[in-house]
Order: C-alpha cells, then structure tokens, then sequence
C-alpha cells in the first residue's frame, strides 16, 4: 500500500485543486498561491485571501463555500466536469458560469491590454528560452525561475493597478 500524501488527506475536491496548482503531470511549472489569489480578487471584485487558500489546501480547515472552491478552481483550470465529479455540482455549476463571465469579459477588453497580455507571455517565453541554453541549469531551476519572474511580473501589475487606484481615489 502506497504512503500516504499530504493529497490523500484532503477532500477530493482541494485534492483536485492542489493537483492543477502544482501541474502534476505536465512540464509546466506549479503555480504560486499568492499569484492566483490577486487573480481571483481581479476577476471576482471580492477581496480572496492567500491564507485562505493555504490554510485549505493544507487540511488545517476542510470547509469551502462552493463560490470560493469555482473561483479556485477557475484559476487553476479545473474543468468543471472534473470538478462535478468529486461531488460538488453545485461548485461545478458555478465555475461554468464564472467562466462565461469571463469570456464576455474577455470580448469586452480593450486590444491594447490584449496586446500587452501577448507582449509579457512572448518576453517570458524569449527569456526562459535563453535560461534553458545556458548550461548546467536543470528542468527544475528553470521552473524555479519561471515562477519566479511570473510572480514579479504579477507583482509589478498589482502595484501598478493599486497604485492607479490610489490616484482614482486622490
């Protein structure tokens, strides 16, 4: 029998969560906490806490609204099919609509902010190209370092916006 792990402990629907967050299964690389938390806060207009989700995702709390278990799935892309099957239609139900929200949201951007979403994805794939030729650096330090630069551009975004908003304000 296999040992257990710190998924194994967890409802199938955070086990589900945590699987997509840390891309089991894929090259790509895990996605940090802190980044998809300001994401949902964007997107859904209300304050998602870190903490919250740490603190889910460890097993220290096991309750989750089924608004808050769409948003996090929406921001790892969970299918919502997946997402039904541990039980949670109702969840599931929500993340559908979370994501027709956010296409028509989506169709409603300006091309400019589209241009610059492609313009940052096409600066860290040319960067990540040249980390990845350089020799010695692993599959791993890659990541690491991928991650890395996502979250400070992340960062860089954030502050920009709330920085926008203060200003708004003044």
């Amino acid at each position: 029998m296999p040992p257990a792990t710190r998924t194994s402990k967890l409802s199938p629907e955070m086990a589900l969560i945590v699987r997509h967050r840390r891309r089991e299964g894929t090259p790509e690389p895990e996605l940090g906490i802190r980044p998809l938390a300001r994401k949902i806060s964007r997107a859904s207009g209300h304050k998602f806490g870190e903490q919250y989700w740490r603190r889910r995702e460890s097993g220290e709390v096991t309750d989750i609204s089924d608004k808050d278990l769409a948003w996090m799935a929406w921001a790892v892309d969970v299918p919502a099919d997946e997402l039904a099957a541990t039980g949670r239609t109702d969840a599931a139900e929500l993340l559908r609509q979370i994501h027709a929200d956010q296409q028509a949201t989506t169709a409603q951007t300006p091309d400019d902010q589209l241009d610059l979403s492609d313009a940052l994805e096409r600066i860290v794939h040319q960067r990540m190209e040249k980390v990845r030729k350089l020799p010695g650096v692993t599959k791993e330090d890659a990541a690491r370092i991928e991650k890395f630069l996502r979250q400070r551009i992340e960062q860089a975004l954030d502050d920009t916006e709330a920085r926008v908003e203060a200003l708004k304000r003044s």
